[in-house]
């Protein structure tokens, strides 16, 4: 006799980048023995980690690889609130040396906007560069890294495209080396600008207020960044 198979409840989320409603459910067991093992995966096996549990969580019904940083990083919290618990216990350091124990949900998260942020950078008064968001791959890749070469080929592989009044440069229809020839000869300042894109781009944010039981201080704690997430 068969085994009875059991009913997985679906939920919903808002997608950040589109407003679109997704359909998602919890890690199933064999998922979440997988999500163990991420502490110690390194960088690349993390993103891969990350996305194929969104990827399979989201019923495949989203183009994965396309999905900027900040809805994996949406959804992949999502998940984790409704497979393990919404809320997350953290600890904030007052600066009394005092270490507060403390939580937030899930539920609470956001993902934030600078006013003024635009994938549109005009690089000086004729050219401008159309950028689009990094995956989740590039984003892990490049965290907390030193190495410059990774940061021009993350900007490389982010560049849309490149125009001016009259013309339209597809970035997927230049070569490599043909954009980091021109990325090369940007100055200083107008690089500064395409660094400024990835600084200020959306990101899951919460706020943490609590009140130190040793000196009083009401401390506010903003965490930023899937990594910061991590429990």
């Amino acid at each position: 006799m068969a085994l009875p198979k059991l009913d997985t409840p679906t939920y919903e989320l808002i997608l950040p980048s589109t407003g679109i409603k997704v359909k998602f459910r919890p890690f199933l067991v064999k998922e979440h023995k997988i999500l163990l093992t991420m502490s110690e995966a390194d960088n690349s096996e993390v993103a891969r980690i990350i996305r194929e549990l969104v990827d399979v969580c989201t019923f495949n019904s989203l183009k994965i690889n396309d999905l900027p940083h900040f809805d994996i990083e949406y959804i992949f919290m999502h998940l984790r609130a409704k497979s393990i618990s919404e809320t997350v216990e953290v600890v904030v350091n007052c600066e009394c040396g005092e270490k507060i124990d403390t939580s937030f949900n899930i539920e609470d998260l956001k993902v934030v906007k600078p006013d003024g942020h635009s994938n549109k950078i005009m690089i000086n008064d004729e050219i401008g560069i159309e950028l689009k968001y990094p995956n989740i791959d590039d984003v892990v890749d490049v965290f907390a890294t030193k190495d410059n070469q990774k940061v021009i080929d993350l900007i490389l592989r982010s560049i849309k495209a490149i125009y001016n009044q009259e013309e339209y440069w597809v970035a997927e229809d230049q070569t490599k080396e043909e954009l980091e020839e021109f990325v090369f000869s940007l100055t200083k300042v107008q690089f500064d600008k395409l660094e400024q894109f990835f600084v200020t781009s959306p990101k899951i944010v919460q706020t943490i207020e609590c009140d130190c039981p040793k000196c009083g201080k009401h401390n506010v704690s903003r965490l930023e960044g899937l990594q910061n997430f991590f429990v």
